[in-house]
């Protein structure tokens, strides 16, 4: 099974950075063309909600606060041919996760 990250940006080295997380092939799309007809961006109001700001407290992880952090993003599980996206999460607002067990039976069924 591949796994593919499609990112926006490599400011600073960061897809260099970024492959200590991930293994899988990394794509590079500073034209945003993945990202669809309408770019999906979060406001202020996302970054001053009270779930963002107790996630932000529980956040361990070392990071950055480079580039223009704004467009959401999303999760594809894609099957072999005729099976086609097995699962998909749209991110609607600014650090919604995707239900990893939703994600795990996707990639199960992947070639049955």
């Amino acid at each position: 099974m591949k796994l593919h990250a499609i990112v926006k940006e490599d400011l600073d080295n960061e897809i260099e950075e970024f492959r200590e997380f991930f293994t899988g092939e990394i794509h590079l799309d500073e034209k945003k063309e993945f990202y669809g007809p309408h770019e999906r961006v979060g406001g202020m109001s996302d970054l001053m909600s009270f779930k963002m700001m107790g996630a932000y407290r529980k956040i361990q992880a070392t990071g950055n606060m480079k580039g223009e952090g704004w467009v959401m993003g999303g999760v594809l599980v894609v099957g072999p041919r005729e099976q086609g996206i097995l699962y998909q999460h749209i991110e609607a607002k600014v650090a919604e996760r995707c239900d990893i067990d939703k994600v795990m039976e996707a990639v199960q069924k992947i070639g049955q």
